[in-house]
């Protein structure tokens, strides 16, 4: 049951950039009927099929279709390739159903013909990302390598483009995440998050989607605590930006996590969080489908069956989304495994049976890997030994296709097991001999883990020294910049002061004491800058009423120190005698004041 924890339904994530900006459905209607340009009505029809997928999926299709056919007579290629694009994203937000990647890779594959086609590298890097993450979902795991590899190459040798960095960096992340390479997938992670961090301006969808995939990476890796670290950073930047819809789905990560360290009070404050924010935000029950997930899972994990099933039954609104986005067969899925659970053999065959055909037909390789599996636990307690056979040696191929090793030691264990119940006790050692070869795997697999928190510690110690050797050399850098600002202002001044000493006429002296108060000033106002940042944070209102302050008190003072040294410079007896004659009476008189006895 612990599978349908990690259903992906990703659409909601979509839906929640919407509601932040278009409440309701009219409001997208008006923003539709204003267009006036081809991209703009391009925009707002893909921003309909966003809202409608999952609601309505055939009229979703139409405004689809609409934006597609209207972008290729633009003959705007890039337009063209942003709507493949898009499409395939909206493909991917249903990656319970086989047919939707299938479609995401279609449009992906489509994009990056055009993109190539026109040498626009930016969007070809783009559509093998895409390619990478419809491949990912496909169990097609190297090729998604080989997809991250070519997107990388093509960001390495191209002008900076922090989104498109962030973007493939992440996707190669995750699919060395799928392949269980954690600490290539920590890498490119981590190279992900320096660049948001770096951003020049800094950017909030990137600093979220980092933040995000670094709590991922520590989540699934089993290290809840750095998991919630990055978690309650994500939660911070959406606080800071004022980005109330995007806490919805934060609240639920947050609350998966502390599920999975079985803090099951403290995981379930965060889903009703959640569940309040949607109230409050006034947002369609549509969005606490994911966390009525969460809560349903809640309870299979802490044993509470009754309260889960109960829950999962009384909660419509999932049996409704679910059903309207062609997933309905995770419904009966649901139901067969809860009843399971609860002792209900006869119900949970009914759903069993029922979710068969919709499972071989539309689901993706972890969800049938999961259905059968399940199906063949249910045989087994049921006694009966041919049919669980049978539907865990499905879940076998099923698990070699993915190349899971948990996933196959558990299946090759229910075969020992079962066979000796039939008394085969050739085919069982045969079973019990891979599952122990697969346990030494595991162990193997765990030891490396251990190291690689060590190598993962270690690697983020040398990216947080190389920070600091970077800012030490930045900031001496600033510092001599500042010490050369200095020499060059004092310069100007003793210039301007050695004027006084020579026949210079007055407008010279004016123009050089005017140029020499302007730098001397704008150093304070300069040195002043980082403070005030510092002191407001940044905010605008606070920086405009301190600089508003200090210009009043620096102008007049300014105009002041400058009309009265020019004045003394201009007006000053030196001006009036030639410099060699003062220089010369300076040594007459340095002469008569010498002894006698010396000359």
């Amino acid at each position: 049951m612990r599978s349908l924890y990690l259903i992906p339904i990703l659409l909601l994530l979509r839906l929640e950039a919407i509601a932040q900006s278009n409440h309701l459905e009219d409001s997208l209607n008006r923003q539709l009927a204003h267009a006036v340009t081809i991209s703009e009505k391009v925009y707002w029809l893909n921003k309909m099929a966003d809202y409608y997928s999952g609601l309505n999926t055939p009229l979703a299709e139409q405004y689809e279709n609409r934006s597609i056919e209207l972008a290729d007579s633009s003959r705007d290629r890039i337009l063209m390739i942003r709507t493949m694009l898009y499409t395939a994203d909206r493909a991917y937000s249903f990656t319970g159903l086989q047919q939707s990647i299938l479609k995401g890779l279609e449009y992906s594959g489509k994009a990056l013909e055009m993109a190539r086609a026109n040498n626009f590298d930016d969007y070809t890097a783009w559509s093998y990302c895409y390619l990478a993450r419809g491949s990912r979902f496909s169990g097609k795991v190297d090729k998604a390598i080989n997809y991250c590899n070519m997107a990388i190459s093509m960001v390495a040798s191209m002008p900076a483009n922090d989104s498109l960095k962030v973007g493939v960096y992440e996707e190669t992340g995750y699919t060395y995440l799928f392949k269980n390479e954690n600490l290539l997938a920590f890498r490119h992670f981590l190279q992900a998050m320096n660049i948001a961090e770096q951003s020049m301006p800094e950017q909030y969808s990137l600093l979220k989607a980092s933040y995000e995939a670094m709590g991922n990476f520590y989540f699934l890796i089993g290290d809840n605590e750095k998991a919630k670290d990055y978690v309650f950073k994500v939660l911070a930047v959406e606080r800071k930006y004022n980005k109330p819809y995007d806490l919805v789905e934060s609240y639920n990560f947050m609350g998966r996590i502390y599920t999975a360290a079985k803090q099951y009070e403290e995981g379930k404050k965060y889903y009703e969080r959640s569940l309040s924010l949607i109230d409050s935000l006034k947002m369609a029950d549509i969005f606490k489908v994911n966390a009525y997930i969460n809560i349903v899972n809640l309870f299979v994990f802490s044993n509470q069956y009754e309260k889960s099933l109960e829950y999962f039954r009384t909660h419509q609104e999932l049996n409704k989304f679910l059903t309207n986005s062609g997933l309905g067969y995770i419904i009966d899925q649901g139901y067969a495994s809860l009843y399971t659970l609860v002792g209900k053999t006869d119900s949970a065959a009914f759903y069993f049976r029922k979710a068969a055909p919709a499972i071989e037909a539309n689901a993706p390789l972890r969800s049938k890997y999961w259905f059968y599996s399940s199906y063949g636990a249910f045989y087994k307690s049921r006694q009966d030994h041919d049919q669980a056979i049978e539907w865990f040696m499905k879940a076998k191929a099923v698990a070699e296709q993915m190349s899971d090793l948990g996933n196959q030691q558990k299946i090759m264990s229910n075969l020992d097991t079962l066979y000796q119940n039939k008394g085969d006790f050739k085919t069982a050692y045969t079973y019990n001999s891979l599952y122990h070869r697969y346990t030494d795997s595991l162990e193997k697999l765990s030891k490396e883990k251990d190291l690689l928190q060590l190598e993962i510690a270690n690697e983020q110690q040398r990216k947080e020294r190389e920070l600091r050797l970077q800012e030490e050399k930045d900031r001496r850098w600033r510092n001599i910049q500042y010490m050369g600002i200095t020499i060059a202002i004092a310069g100007v001044f003793i210039l301007l002061v050695m004027a006084g000493l020579f026949s210079v006429s007055k407008t010279t002296i004016r123009v050089l004491g005017f140029f020499a108060f302007i730098f001397f000033f704008e150093f304070i106002i300069l040195l002043a800058d980082n403070q005030i940042h510092h002191w407001t944070h940044g905010e605008p209102w606070k920086v405009l009423l301190i600089k508003i302050g200090l210009i009043a008190g620096l102008l007049p003072l300014h105009h002041w120190m400058e009309e009265k040294l020019i004045h003394y410079l201009t007006s000053h007896r030196m001006l009036k005698v030639p410099a060699r004659h003062l220089i010369g009476r300076w040594f007459k008189k340095k002469e008569k004041q010498m002894p006698a006895g010396n000359l």
